[in-house]
C-alpha cells in the first residue's frame, strides 16, 4: 500500500498570556515530538485524554495550523511549505469531520449549499450531481438536498458532514470526535457508516477519540497520547488485551467490561484514575506519567523513555514496558 500521511517530529507550543511585564510569557507544550505514518486505505485512531494533544494534532495535519517544528506530509508533500494556491488545491484530498454535526453546519443554508462548499469551483449541474451521488452514499436521499439542517436527526446532520467530507472524494478524512455528540444506538450507525465507506472508496480516516471502544470498531491501528506524546501503538487486539503501558491500561480499567475484553487488567492496588487532564505541560527530562504511574522508577524521573517496539508492530514509550505486560492482578 502507498505512503498516505507521514508526521515526522511534530512539535506545537502556544504562548500564553504575559502574567507580568518582567517575564516572558508561559508557554504550553501541546505536542511534544509525535511521529506516525499511515498508508493508503487504512484507519488509525489516536485516543487519549483531555489535553493529551489529539485535536492539536488533527489542526496540524488538516493544516490549519503549523508545526513549531517538525513536519506533517501528505502524498509526499510537506503542507506547511505550499503556497495559499497549492493548499487549497491540495484540500480537495484531505477533508475533516467534526464533532458537533449541527455546529458544524450553516443553518441558513439548504443541505445542497452546505455538501457542495468544497467543490469550490465545479460547476453547478455537476455539483448538484456529485451532492446527490455524496447523500446516496450516507443512506440519504437525493431531494434531503433541498432541505435545512434543523430538519435532520442528529445522526442524519452527521451524515450530511460525512457527505460534504465525501464530495471532493479526498485520499484522507480527519474525523475529531465525530460521534461523541450523538446517542449510543446512532453511534455504532454512524461508525458503521465509515466502515462501509472505507470498504467501498478506499477511504483513509485519521480518528480522533477519546473512547477505546469506539476506535475499536472502526480501526486497523491506535495510538495513545498522553501529555503531548504518543505512549503506546499497535492494532486494536494488542492493545486492549496485552497493553504495555500503565496509562494504556489505565483508560481501559475505565471502560465498562462489556466493551473492551482486557487479557489482563491491572489490579485494584495499581490502578490509576484516568479521568484526570493530561498535564498541559511536562518535563522533557523524565516521564511524563511518572506521578500517576505504579511501576515507576528512579530512572523514569530523570530518563524520557523512547517509543520502543516490544513485538511486531506494537511500540510503547515504558521503560519498563515488558514487566507490565507480565504484571497480573496484586502483583508489582
Amino acid at each position: 500500500m502507498t505512503e498516505l500521511l507521514n508526521v515526522e517530529e511534530a512539535v506545537k507550543h502556544y504562548r500564553l498570556p504575559r502574567e507580568s511585564l518582567l517575564k516572558p510569557a508561559p508557554k504550553v507544550e501541546a505536542l511534544r515530538g509525535v511521529s506516525f505514518t499511515m498508508r493508503a486505505g487504512t484507519s488509525l485512531g489516536i485516543v487519549g485524554e483531555s489535553g493529551s494533544g489529539k485535536s492539536t494534532l488533527a489542526r496540524l495535519v488538516m493544516a490549519l495550523e503549523a508545526p513549531t517544528s517538525g513536519s506533517v506530509n501528505l502524498l509526499g508533500r510537506n503542507l506547511n511549505t505550499l503556497s495559499a494556491a497549492d493548499l487549497m488545491a491540495a484540500r480537495r484530498d484531505f477533508q475533516m469531520v467534526f464533532q458537533d454535526p449541527y455546529g458544524s453546519l450553516d443553518p441558513r443554508q439548504r443541505v445542497q449549499r452546505i455538501v457542495a462548499e468544497p467543490l469550490l469551483t465545479t460547476g453547478a449541474a455537476e455539483a448538484k450531481e456529485r451532492v446527490a451521488q455524496a447523500l446516496d452514499a450516507v443512506g440519504l436521499r437525493a431531494s434531503d438536498a433541498a432541505k435545512y439542517p434543523h430538519e435532520f436527526s442528529g445522526g442524519q446532520r452527521q451524515r450530511i458532514a460525512i457527505a460534504r467530507a465525501l464530495i471532493t472524494r479526498p485520499k484522507l478524512i480527519v474525523a475529531d470526535e465525530p460521534v461523541s455528540a450523538l446517542d449510543v444506538s446512532v453511534q455504532a450507525q454512524v461508525l458503521n457508516l465509515l466502515a462501509d465507506l472505507q470498504q467501498q472508496v478506499g477511504v483513509t480516516y485519521l480518528f480522533i477519540s477519546h473512547d477505546l471502544a469506539v476506535v475499536d470498531h472502526v480501526c486497523d491501528e491506535v495510538a495513545v497520547m498522553y501529555a503531548g506524546r504518543i505512549v503506546e501503538q499497535g492494532s486494536p487486539d494488542v492493545l486492549f488485551r496485552a497493553s504495555a503501558h500503565p496509562y494504556t491500561r489505565a483508560l481501559i480499567e475505565a471502560l465498562p467490561q462489556a466493551q473492551v475484553k482486557v487479557a489482563r487488567p491491572p489490579a485494584a492496588s495499581d490502578r490509576v484514575a484516568a479521568d484526570d487532564k493530561a498535564p498541559a505541560s511536562a518535563s522533557n527530562t523524565g516521564c511524563s506519567f511518572y506521578s500517576r504511574c505504579p511501576h515507576r522508577r528512579e530512572r523514569c524521573a530523570a530518563e524520557l523513555p523512547a517509543l520502543r517496539t516490544i513485538t511486531g508492530g506494537h511500540r510503547a514509550a515504558c521503560h519498563f514496558a515488558e514487566l507490565v505486560l507480565t504484571t497480573v492482578p496484586g502483583e508489582r
